[in-house]
């Protein structure tokens, strides 16, 4: 028998828009889109039959065991509507209940699941702050406003120089980078989202040309660079997801020089709810005391350790933010942690 597959969301958008998220979506599931073609691996399964500015068309093979078994994709946007429809599915089922059952197991299941509050929830996390990817996070991160205020709290307390090589993890957009850098220092950037790398290389490329800088792409609990390295580390907005702290401050430990410095910018768990820790990211990740942020130091070898709160709304002034982001960071206390340990 055959089919129609036919899936329609009612959004605001062009094709390429779609286009560029379903992109890494297929990329995340092994299925890669060149603009012309689809691979599975080395194999092809996709091509591009009709292309217009709201209108694509695909041939499609879903049976490599069966060659003439040839379908049609079309992804199509309009009014306000994307919709993805695939034409003759359905000639290798052996019978009616079997293409109910694939739709029931391989569509209706994992769409009901994604909108659950257990993966629902992950993705919100990660698409916007955990592993930031897609349209709005690469745009958003290379002028994270939100985020300016940790940047002037934590260049204040590092004191960077033309001497100095920083290590930023958890470097997103590459804003702070961008910023550190008018200070004549060197640095590297790490990340664990490509798209963050790809989007911190676009907005420092000068830099990056130049030789003063390097982003790349890694795990903040195996760092991959030789002990001593770096002068000075830093992280914001990220060590409230890390899966083990103390395994990462232990590695800035090794990567740093003797009197080298750290500096971390967290929340604590006075700032659950608030938009500086709004859910479902907060039910995601950590928050530690004070004393418990100091430990973390001390138990990896540095000989000193001290937690600030430093006034945030006097940088978010000194950042130029507007009144009504300015107004975020009045009056929040002690939410802002500032872990300074030097090695």
């Amino acid at each position: 028998m055959e089919t129609t597959i036919a899936v329609e969301l009612v959004a605001p958008g062009g094709l390429a828009a779609f286009l560029d998220e379903l992109t890494g979506a297929l990329a995340s599931r092994g299925l890669r889109f060149d603009g012309e073609r689809v691979f599975e691996g080395e194999r092809e399964v996709g091509r591009v039959t009709a292309s217009e500015p709201e209108r694509i068309v695909l041939e499609w093979h879903s049976a490599d065991w069966a060659p003439d078994d040839v379908t049609e994709l079309e992804l199509r946007t309009d009014g306000g509507c994307v919709r993805v429809e695939h034409r003759g599915f359905g000639r290798q089922f052996w019978g009616d209940e079997e293409v109910v059952g694939w739709f029931a197991d391989e569509l209706a299941a994992p769409l009901l699941a994604a909108s659950a509050p257990r993966r629902f929830g992950d993705w919100l996390t990660d698409r916007s702050a955990r592993r930031p990817f897609g349209i709005r996070a690469r745009t958003d991160y290379k002028d994270p406003t939100h985020h300016r205020p940790s940047f002037g709290a934590i260049l204040s307390a590092l004191h960077l120089t033309a001497d100095d090589v920083l290590l930023e993890l958890g470097c997103g957009g590459g804003a702070f980078l961008q910023q550190a850098l008018a200070t004549g220092c060197r640095a590297v950037g790490l990340d664990h989202s490509p798209e963050m790398v790809r989007a911190a290389r676009e907005l420092n490329a000068q830099a990056i040309s130049d030789g003063r800088l390097d982003v790349v792409e890694g795990d903040v609990h195996e760092l991959p660079f030789e002990d001593g390295s770096f002068s000075a580390v830093a992280t914001m907005q990220t060590f409230f997801f890390f899966a083990d702290a103390q395994r990462v401050v232990e590695e800035c430990q090794r990567v740093l020089r003797p009197s080298g410095r750290l500096a971390v910018f967290t929340v604590s768990e006075e700032a659950k709810g608030t938009p500086a820790a709004p859910e479902p990211m907060a039910s995601r990740g950590h928050f530690y005391t004070d004393e418990q942020l100091v430990a973390l130091a001390r138990a990896a070898g540095f000989r000193l350790a001290s937690v600030e709160h430093p006034d945030l709304e006097s940088h978010a002034r000194s950042a130029g933010l507007p009144d009504d982001i300015v107004a975020l960071f009045t009056g929040a206390g002690r939410a802002g942690q500032l872990l300074l340990a030097r090695r």
